[in-house]
């Protein structure tokens, strides 16, 4: 009797020290922008490129082999994409940086503009003064934009070493450490704890594909439709639309502005605005019609009002991050509850 308690008391320190240490490291990596990020992007290199490897595994090849020959075929593939990319990124980014004035410029008179008709159609009801601040604002933001390239440069060359690094040694000993963990959950627990990490692998790591698919087709059909009616900075938008693309609701929407406002503000015709809008409309419609119901909709099993609250609470929390990162949290938030449920009530009966 007295050795169990020893044992099962070791079992209590051994668990509460390793708790400690996980929260500790979560303090430490919120508490810092680019190293949340890189174990964000680390997460998400882990979830793409786990399956592979544990194929690999299986079919008798050693992990670290098969680590290492991913590791190569991936970086291959994205150097390759930047060496062809890169140029004309360069171009449209050092273009837009030249006209970012007028642009400006223009859109603080699109939005004078827009003030004085609705001022003019809800006369006596409501008297709109935001065109000069706003303009201001974007003035100021544009500043901070140019200042703080080398800045922005800087983090993403960090981010991008340390995001690959993070993710090669949760592949190599992501699986290890989780026996080591597993090890000290207590028999009672062991098949619900195992049972939960599963289902958090298989929705995580589905997720996580399924939406960097989403996102690299609207972005791919942005780009390509941009291209062909021969609009300007047609890489550049169909980038940005992509990265919108991972914010649900909001993102197809933002990541359509800059184009209209671009089009609007260099005196782009009527008809080719209408081919731009079509663009963008044609986007959401093969992610609608064909990737959210064929590969989203069977990960994510969410109400769409649960969906709107754990954004805006994402949003309130972490910015743009938290929006990207809210589903997938709440998911396995969820499946917390699930199985917690389902041990204390199910399994008990």
């Amino acid at each position: 009797m007295t050795a169990t308690r020893a044992i099962a008391r070791e079992r209590t320190i051994q668990i509460a020290a390793v708790s400690g240490l996980v929260v500790l490291c979560a303090l430490i990596v919120a508490a810092i922008d680019t190293v949340l990020i890189s174990f964000v992007l680390a997460f998400v290199i882990h979830y793409l490129l786990a399956p592979a490897v544990n194929a690999a595994e299986r079919s008798g090849l050693s992990r670290k082999l098969a680590v290492a020959a991913l590791y190569v075929l991936f970086s291959t593939a994205f150097a390759a994409g930047v060496y062809l990319l890169l140029p004309a990124i360069a171009r449209q980014l050092a273009s837009l940086q030249t006209e970012l004035p007028v642009l400006i410029e223009g859109t603080t008179q699109i939005l004078a503009r827009s003030e004085r008709w609705v001022n003019s159609a809800m006369s006596g009801i409501t008297d709109l003064d935001f065109s000069m601040d706003a303009g201001q604002r974007l003035a100021s933001l544009s500043g901070r934009i140019v200042a703080g390239l080398p800045l922005f440069f800087s983090t993403l060359i960090s981010v991008l070493i340390l995001s690959p690094f993070f993710a090669f040694f949760m592949l190599l000993d992501g699986q290890a450490a989780v026996k080591k963990l597993m090890a000290m959950v207590p028999n009672h627990l062991f098949e619900p704890a195992l049972t939960l990490l599963h289902r958090m692998n298989v929705q995580l790591g589905g997720f996580i594909r399924a939406r960097l698919l989403e996102a690299g087709i609207v972005g791919a059909v942005v780009w390509l439709g941009l291209a062909a009616i021969g609009y300007p900075y047609s890489l550049l938008l169909g980038i940005f639309a992509g990265l919108m693309n991972l914010i649900p609701y909001l993102g197809p929407v933002i990541g359509a502005l800059p184009a209209l406002v671009i089009g609007t503000v260099i005196g782009v015709p009527g008809w080719k605005l209408w081919m731009v809008a079509g663009v963008y409309v044609t986007a959401q419609l093969v992610d609608m019609l064909f990737i959210i119901p064929l590969i989203v909709a069977r990960i994510i099993n969410l109400h769409p009002v649960a969906v709107v609250i754990v954004i805006i609470v994402g949003a309130q929390l972490a910015g743009i991050v938290g929006m990207v990162i809210s589903i997938p949290v709440a998911c396995v938030l969820k499946l917390f509850t699930t199985s917690i449920y389902e041990h204390l009530v199910v399994y008990q009966r």
